[in-house]
């Protein structure tokens, strides 16, 4: 026949399996909480970083605007506007990307302006005087 276990021991060979997977419930749970809390650091980190590089990408663009605006000043024909609202249909790209771009764009603008304005056949011509 099979021993009958006194209900004592039993009850402390339970509560001692209980109270081992309550410690080692906590123990995981720290270690996870642990993970966690260095993850949200590392991911504050990131986003702290990507709105810096956000704002360097912001002040370039406003930079060339304004000097763009200042280029266009005399040119009373043309209407000025403020700075467009970004496009959020562009396709994704860097912020080093970004930024070359619009020194590129700014560039080619820039030297727009230097051109002649009018093809030498389309200026007036002067009338000699004989």
């Amino acid at each position: 026949m099979t021993e009958q276990i006194p209900a004592a021991e039993r009850y402390r060979e339970i509560t001692a399996r209980a109270t081992t997977a309550a410690q080692q419930l906590r123990k995981h749970e720290r270690e996870r909480a642990d993970e966690l809390g260095e993850a949200v650091a590392a991911g504050k980190q990131r986003r702290e970083a990507a709105d810096e590089q956000r704002e360097k990408v912001f002040d370039d663009v406003r930079k060339r605007w304004n000097a763009a605006m200042e280029a266009l000043w005399n040119e009373r024909w043309m209407r000025v506007t403020s700075m467009p609202d970004p496009d959020r249909k562009a396709a994704p790209s860097t912020p080093d990307d970004s930024r070359r771009d619009v020194q590129q764009a700014y560039m080619a603008f820039y030297n727009a302006l230097e051109k002649p304005r009018f093809a030498a056949s389309l200026r007036p011509r002067r009338k000699k005087d004989s």
